[in-house]
């Protein structure tokens, strides 16, 4: 394989996949909970570094695992690269500040994101890496907000009359989550689903927002595409949510 000849096209911080509500208690707090809070910003800026100008690593994947500070000290990279012929990412502990976990939402996600980019950056020196492909997936999560949210792509109902099509998110706290929405032929949203639990990932959003389907005067699709589920929630795995319209009206749905 040539020298630097592979794509970097993620980044994570391997988080516990599980909604954060049903984790165990200490992964409410500390480096568990740092990492299932980066989530959105680590899904965000691989769908940005995957679909810029390619990074070309020897590698397609880097993991930077949050540790206390007073552990481990500073970040350390060693400069030997990790090849993906021998089945490697970059993985490296990655010192953060408990601090950030005490900031709002709104704040907490973008001081997620500037510890994200100081150590690709360095990784990056360390690698002599292209810093132009970092920066630019800097710079979209910015101009997003921070927020990783996907709208699918509408299916029209039988007569023709109403378009549904499922939304996918993944919160601040490392959720994802899917719904509904139906319009009218005028595209205003006229009935929307409660939100359900859906995997955070990429991967999951694509398939969860195909999923959506028409059967007679039902909207259905699929929020939770994994294989795997909870203990105590497999029937998750294959569940179809079915939304029932009638004269206009979604029971349970709000406007």
């Amino acid at each position: 394989m040539p020298s630097r000849g592979v794509r970097l096209r993620s980044v994570d911080t391997n988080p516990s996949e599980w909604p954060s509500r049903l984790l165990p208690s200490r992964a409410s707090r500390g480096a568990e909970r740092f990492a299932k809070c980066a989530t959105v910003v680590t899904k965000l800026y691989s769908l940005h570094l995957d679909t810029g100008a390619p990074l070309l690593a020897q590698t397609s994947w880097a993991r930077f695992i949050p540790v206390e500070m007073s552990v481990s000290g500073a970040a350390r990279f060693s400069g030997v690269a990790m090849t993906a012929s021998l089945g490697l990412g970059e993985v490296h502990d990655a010192p953060y500040d408990p601090a950030v976990l005490e900031l709002p939402d709104h704040e907490r996600r973008p001081a997620i994101l500037d510890w994200l980019q100081d150590h690709l950056l360095q990784l990056a020196a360390s690698l002599d890496w292209d810093t132009g492909p970092l920066e630019a997936a800097y710079q979209a999560c910015l101009r997003d907000g921070c927020r990783f949210r996907q709208t699918g792509a509408p299916k029209a109902s039988a007569d023709r009359r109403y378009r549904a099509h499922v939304e996918f998110e993944i919160d601040g706290e490392g959720d994802g989550w899917s719904w509904v929405e139906v319009k009218d032929p005028a595209g205003a949203v006229i009935l929307r689903s409660e939100r359900r639990d859906s995997p955070a990932s990429i991967t999951a959003s694509g398939r969860v927002r195909r999923s959506v389907r028409w059967q007679g005067a039902e909207v259905t699709w699929m929020p939770w595409v994994d294989d795997i589920a909870p203990k105590g929630y497999e029937e998750w795995v294959g569940h179809v949510e079915r939304l029932a319209l009638e004269d206009g009206k979604l029971p349970g749905a709000t406007a």
